[in-house]
């Protein structure tokens, strides 16, 4: 990542109240983490319903700092509320797998951001038992899990 894009991450964060001070940027190969240290009270108004103000920041900074030559993942965190939600994320595949090996076919799991699809796929892409696929388009689209044919 360039230092233009930091300062613009900055720029960007620094509109919403955020100090610099507050922004830890950290990049792993194709991924670029964002963590902003906030009071949690605070951070409703960054997080918004069904983090979806969470996921249009997300997608603003993924817009101004992916440029043609590369694309990075972008991954926003607002007062540890990703990293709660993974929590559950985890138990609901969880019992996703067990209901999935009860029926011998399909879960679908309720309304997932397209953030939290990724999350539940990189979750099962070195599982030996159980599959994961999403159906659907915009709003309408779900995540299921299943178990892998042999």
């Amino acid at each position: 990542m360039q230092p233009s894009d930091l300062k613009k991450i900055h720029d960007l964060l620094q509109l919403f109240d955020i100090d610099s001070a507050q922004i830890k940027v950290d990049e792993q190969d194709d991924l670029v983490s964002i963590v902003i240290d906030m009071d949690e009270l605070e951070a409703g108004r960054l997080i918004g319903r069904f983090a979806q103000t969470l996921d249009s920041l997300q997608l603003i900074i993924s817009l101004m700092i992916n440029h043609a030559d590369s694309h990075k993942h972008v991954l926003l965190d607002v007062a540890g509320y990703r990293a709660r939600r993974l929590g559950t994320l985890e138990s609901m595949v969880e019992n996703a797998k067990h209901q999935a090996r009860e029926i011998g076919g399909a879960c679908v799991l309720p309304p997932l951001s397209a953030t939290e699809r990724r999350q539940v796929h990189l979750m099962l892409q070195d599982d030996a038992e159980f599959t994961s696929y999403s159906e659907g388009r915009g709003q309408d689209r779900r995540l299921f899990i299943a178990l892998k044919t042999v």
